[in-house]
């Protein structure tokens, strides 16, 4: 023995100690027993030699002090370990195991003539950041059992199967994403593709409609004259356009889901009045229940509606609009102009005196067939003046508001209300320099190109006319109590113009 170890005077009273060791590279388990102090190491001078990379050539020694075995570590170099910590002299009682490195042979310590003690211990009884360092980390290779170099190869080809797993997921999950994105981007092509066709078609039509305006007059003159052949062609090539759009605003799900039935019923008033939805303004649904709003905080419109209904005007204006292929809902614009009340009389201008239900100035009505009478210059109610006549002022209106249509307005109805609303003759001005077509000219460029320009008193007339229309659709779900004035209207095809008429 080196005469470094440690002796004793009662050598003989010294139990005997076993030594079984477990998960040596040479052999998986080897038992000693000493009465005599010993070594451990991987020195073959040692008593329990282990050839364990993981062992010090000399790497511990135990011996018998004050009546007890203990072990002692002689500074090795991965240290030796007992339940998971590291020690540099421990008792050796009962059965005691020790771990010699951070993952090497596995020591069990038992004194002869002691109780039994069952002692579970793992086989590594280090803290997991150990291990993970250990097997897990690059470290010092020379200084590494087999059994570690088996692990981190392990360790290291299952990672690299792992990473290049990864790799192949990712690159398909980015390819699914890159394709998922070329797919919306070409989805979202193809709709705005669709949606310019649509509005094509859409103007096309109104365009198709001011070609044909002549003869549609011609033939609403003669009632008793058969149909020209051009006319019932144009009627044919008008509904094949109808048709068309309507698959496209079906196909593009403008009125989807996504809009609740107040917002169909500003698009479906849109179309009406001869505005493609499909290219309506995203502020413009907003800006409509404003308005809709501003009717509610006073009773204008129902009183309005209740005095139409207590002569009957919704019939009439009704029917004598339809009679000139016009919508029936410009009978809010006589709402706006007058409250229905045909004895209103304008103040002064330099147009003259604005007098009746649609406010004719006397140079209009007399263009549009109404007479005058003596009280022209007072704004007074004047018996023997026509525009106090409902129906032949009405009818009057009704013509008017076609040729602007036809002209003007380009087939417009929005752009219509703007043209009648004489408050300011600039209004005329900036309509006349919008391109000469439908597609152009129409409120909705109005609104783009001019809107900081747009005299305030007709941006609120056309918005009033347009929201009583939208709200006249469906009383009760925009919150009034009156009845909707065409309900008791009946509309069926006209004999010669193909269009609706209104009978009582």
């Amino acid at each position: 023995m080196d005469t470094t170890v440690e002796q004793t005077d009662k050598q003989l009273t010294i139990p005997a100690v076993t030594v079984k060791v477990e998960r040596d590279i040479e052999s998986s388990e080897i038992e000693f027993h000493f009465t005599k102090p010993f070594r451990i190491g991987r020195d073959k001078k040692c008593q329990v030699a282990l050839q364990d990379i993981a062992v010090s050539s000399i790497h511990a020694e135990v011996f018998f002090k004050d009546d007890q075995w203990w072990l002692r570590d002689l500074g090795s170099t991965n240290g030796t370990f007992n339940n998971g910590q590291k020690v540099k002299r421990l008792a050796i009682t009962g059965k005691t195991k020790i771990v010699l490195g951070a993952a090497g042979p596995l020591l069990t310590f038992e004194i002869a003539g002691t109780p039994h003690e069952e002692k579970t211990i793992p086989d590594a009884q280090q803290p997991l950041a150990y291990y993970k360092q250990h097997y897990f980390e690059d470290g010092k290779t020379e200084l590494a059992g087999q059994h570690t170099m088996m692990v981190r190869k392990a360790f290291k080809e299952v990672r690299q199967s792992m990473t290049r797993r990864y790799f192949k997921i990712i690159a398909v999950v980015g390819i699914l994403g890159i394709c998922a994105a070329v797919y919306a981007y070409f989805k979202h092509e193809q709709v705005l593709k669709q949606q310019a066709v649509a509005q094509d078609v859409f103007y096309q039509l109104k365009s198709l409609e001011l070609a044909y305006a002549g003869v549609q007059r011609r033939v609403a003159a003669d009632k008793d004259q058969a149909l020209p052949k051009e006319f019932v062609d144009y009627l044919t090539k008008r509904k094949e356009l109808t048709a068309s759009y309507e698959r496209f605003v079906n196909e593009l799900g403008i009125y989807g889901e996504d809009l609740d039935e107040k917002e169909k019923t500003i698009y479906r008033v849109a179309r009406i009045f001869g505005e493609c939805e499909i290219a309506m303004p995203e502020e413009f649904v907003g800006e409509v229940m404003n308005y809709v709003k501003l009717w509610r905080s006073s009773s204008r419109l129902p009183n309005a509606i209740r005095r139409a209904e207590e002569n009957n005007y919704a019939p009439m204006i009704a029917g004598t609009l339809i009679e000139h292929d016009m919508p029936p809902q410009f009978f809010y614009l006589a709402l706006q102009e007058s409250e229905f009340d045909n004895t209103v009389c304008g103040p002064p201008t330099r147009f003259g005196i604005a007098k009746g239900m649609w406010q004719f100035i006397p140079a209009t009505a007399i263009q549009y067939g109404l007479r005058t009478g003596p009280l022209v210059h007072l704004a007074k109610t004047d018996p023997r003046d026509e525009r106090h006549d409902v129906e032949k002022s009405t009818a009057a209106a009704a013509t008017y508001l076609r040729d602007i249509y036809d002209t003007e307005a380009q087939a417009s109805g929005l752009l219509v209300m703007a043209s009648y609303n004489w408050g300011h003759n600039i209004v005329k001005s900036l309509i006349r320099q919008l391109p000469e077509n439908p597609k152009e000219r129409n409120f909705w460029n109005f609104l783009k190109t001019y809107g900081d320009k747009i005299p305030k008193q007709t941006y609120d007339y056309v918005f009033y006319i347009f929201s009583a229309a939208v709200i006249g659709e469906n009383p009760s779900l925009f919150g009034f109590e009156f009845e909707k004035p065409f309900d008791r209207l009946s509309l069926q095809a006209g004999p010669h113009t193909g269009t609706p008429t209104a009978t009582k």
